[in-house]
């Protein structure tokens, strides 16, 4: 009998997914986002914001330490005990959900919903991918906006890397291997980690759904969004095909009834 195993997206987010991008997790990057979640989505204070795929928190907390409302969701146990851990180390207080990202436990609550740093198109269909918006057009108040922060689909193409390593402080080196499927649209990056002492293991890595922008904006309608406006980065760029990332902004229509 063969063995079932479960999701990638429950066997990568743990210590491998912390371990492999933790170099980009800066303070500087984390506040700069922040930022432009706080100004794009015109937010105030005593604002409820819902954290989409939070993580270990690094949005929600300086979110929180600006005088918002903020609930984290996420399906780790663990990312969820290190957003409660920096929470409380920060002395701000946190609502922390351990839900699947199909399943937004609230109706009309939330002034904003964020979706950070590729936390969407996991799933195994554009029908499950669907769901999440649909769940997140549910959990926002009326004129409530949706941010949906997404690698860049054309700059993947354009800049699409085959295989790349980088060495830790501690020794320790990550191969990163990427194969992109421009059929189905999916990009499986996967990475074989080897410790210092020469011991190797492989990490099943993150298979991920890339969209178009064309492709979200129909989304987001069918889901009872609004599309406003895409960025290209957190400075407020217009998006644009050789820019990395992909901001969208969808927004719920003020006479919607869920």
């Amino acid at each position: 009998m063969s063995e079932i195993r479960s999701p990638w997206y429950v066997e990568f987010f743990g210590r491998d997914y912390i371990q492999a991008y933790k170099h980009g997790f800066t303070d500087e990057r984390a506040s700069r986002e922040v930022d432009f979640v706080e100004r794009t989505l015109e937010l105030k204070p005593g604002d409820r914001v819902r954290d989409l795929c939070c993580g270990q928190g690094r949005h929600a907390v300086l979110l929180a330490r600006r005088g918002f409302l903020v609930t984290g969701q996420d399906l780790s146990a663990e990312y969820l005990e290190l957003a409660r851990e920096s929470a409380r180390a920060e002395g701000v207080t946190l609502e922390l959900v351990r839900s699947d990202m199909r399943q937004i436990p609230f109706e009309e609550h939330f002034d904003a919903v964020i979706n950070m740093f590729s936390a969407f198109g996991y799933l195994e269909s554009e029908a499950e991918d669907l769901k999440v918006l649909q769940q997140a057009a549910k959990a926002l108040k009326p004129g409530g906006r949706f941010l949906l922060d997404l690698i860049n689909r054309e700059w993947v193409v354009a800049n699409n890397i085959p295989a790349e390593w980088r060495q830790e402080e501690d020794g320790t080196i990550y191969l990163e291997r990427r194969e992109l499927d421009l059929v189905t649209s999916r990009n499986h990056v996967s990475f074989t980690i080897i410790a210092s002492d020469g011991t190797r293991r492989e990490s099943v890595g993150h298979h991920m759904r890339l969209y178009t922008l064309t492709e979200l904006v129909r989304m987001l309608a069918e889901a009872g969004l609004t599309f406003e406006r895409a960025y290209g980065d957190f400075d407020g760029a217009p998006y644009g095909a050789a820019g990395r990332r992909m901001l969208v902004i969808g927004r719920k229509g003020e006479d919607s009834a869920e």
